[in-house]
C-alpha cells in the first residue's frame, strides 16, 4: 500500500512538472494551413504558366487549386482561382472572351463571402476592365473603368502588386483612348512599382506595353529603346513567350513608314530571331506568324 501511494505521488508531481513546464511555451495554433498553402502555390504556379503561355498546365494547376479551395471552404482562395481563369482565357490570342466572362460571373458571385468584400469587388472590377479592353469596348466605358481603377488604387495603396495592375489597365484604356502621354506616365509607374517589389515577369510586359504606347504615338526611337528594356527583363525572367513576341514587335516597329534598308535588314534579324525563340519553346504556330512577315520582306 505505501508503495503504490508513493508511486501514485510521484506521478501525480510528474504531471504537475510536465503540465506547468508547458505553461511557459508557445500555444497550440487554431488553425492548419496545409492545404490553404498548397492553393495559393498552386495559383501562383498557373500564373506562372500562363505568363509563359503554358495554358493547358495552368488549366490543371487551376482545377486542383479549386479543389483544394472547395475541401477546406475557403471563398477568398475560390475567388482567386475564378479571376486566375479570367487571366488565363484573357491570354489565349485571340482571347476566349466567353469564357473569361463565365468565370467572372463566377467570381462576382463569390464577393459576399470573403473575407474582404471591398477588395474583392475591385478584384472583380479589375478584371471586367481586362475584358472590356480585349472587347474593344473603352471608348464606351472610358469613364467607368478609370473611376473604377482610381479607386482600387486607393484601397491598394499597400498593395502593390494590386496597386501596379491598376497602373497597368488605366495604361491601356488611355492608350487605346489615344491619350498617349498620360498612358506612358501611368506605365511607368506600373513598372516602377514593379521593379521596386520585383515582380520580374510583369516588369517585362509592362515595358512591352510602353514600347507600344510609343510606337502608336509615332515615337520610334523611344519605342525601340523601351522594347530593349522589355527584352533584358524577359530574358531575366526566362520568358520565352514574351521574348518570342518582343522581337516580333520589333520587326514591327522598324518596318513603320517607310523602312530603310538598315531596318528592313534588322526587322529581318528579329523575325529569325523570334521564330527561333518560338519553335524552341514548341509554339511552332507563332514561329509561323513571325517567318510568314518575314517572306513579305525576302
Amino acid at each position: 500500500m505505501k508503495k503504490s501511494f508513493v508511486s501514485a505521488v510521484i506521478i501525480s508531481v510528474l504531471l504537475i512538472f510536465l503540465s506547468t513546464g508547458c505553461s511557459s511555451g508557445p500555444k497550440r495554433q487554431m488553425y492548419i494551413n496545409t492545404i490553404h498553402n498548397s492553393c495559393v502555390d498552386s495559383i501562383e504556379a498557373a500564373n506562372a504558366c500562363i505568363l509563359n503561355g503554358n495554358y493547358s498546365q495552368a488549366e490543371e494547376l487551376l482545377i486542383k487549386a479549386r479543389t483544394q479551395a472547395v475541401s477546406i471552404d475557403n471563398y477568398d482562395l475560390l475567388l482567386s482561382v475564378s479571376l486566375t481563369h479570367v487571366s488565363l482565357y484573357l491570354s489565349y490570342n485571340p482571347p476566349l472572351i466567353e469564357k473569361a466572362k463565365f468565370y467572372l460571373e463566377q467570381a462576382n458571385h463569390l464577393v459576399g463571402q470573403t473575407n474582404k468584400i471591398e477588395e474583392s469587388e475591385l478584384l472583380c472590377a479589375m478584371s471586367e476592365a481586362r475584358i472590356l479592353i480585349a472587347e474593344n469596348q473603352v471608348q464606351n466605358n472610358f469613364k467607368t473603368i478609370v473611376d473604377k481603377m482610381d479607386d482600387a488604387k486607393k484601397v491598394f495603396k499597400n498593395k502593390p502588386y494590386n496597386h501596379a495592375q491598376c497602373d497597368s489597365i488605366l495604361g491601356d484604356v488611355y492608350r487605346l483612348s489615344g491619350n498617349y502621354k498620360e498612358a506612358d506616365k501611368v506605365y511607368n509607374e506600373a513598372a516602377k512599382l514593379f521593379t521596386d517589389n520585383r515582380y520580374l515577369s510583369e516588369i517585362g510586359i509592362t515595358w512591352y506595353k510602353i514600347a507600344q504606347n510609343h510606337s502608336q504615338s509615332g515615337n520610334i526611337k523611344k519605342a525601340l529603346e523601351a522594347l530593349n528594356t522589355a527584352i533584358y527583363y524577359d530574358r531575366c525572367a526566362e520568358n520565352s513567350m514574351a521574348l518570342g513576341a518582343d522581337y516580333y514587335i520589333k520587326a514591327v516597329i522598324l518596318l513603320k513608314g517607310s523602312p530603310s534598308d538598315a531596318n528592313k535588314n534588322e526587322a529581318k534579324k528579329s523575325l529569325k530571331h523570334s521564330a527561333e525563340i518560338y519553335n524552341a519553346a514548341n509554339r511552332s504556330e507563332l514561329a509561323e506568324k513571325s517567318l510568314e512577315l518575314l517572306k513579305t520582306l525576302e
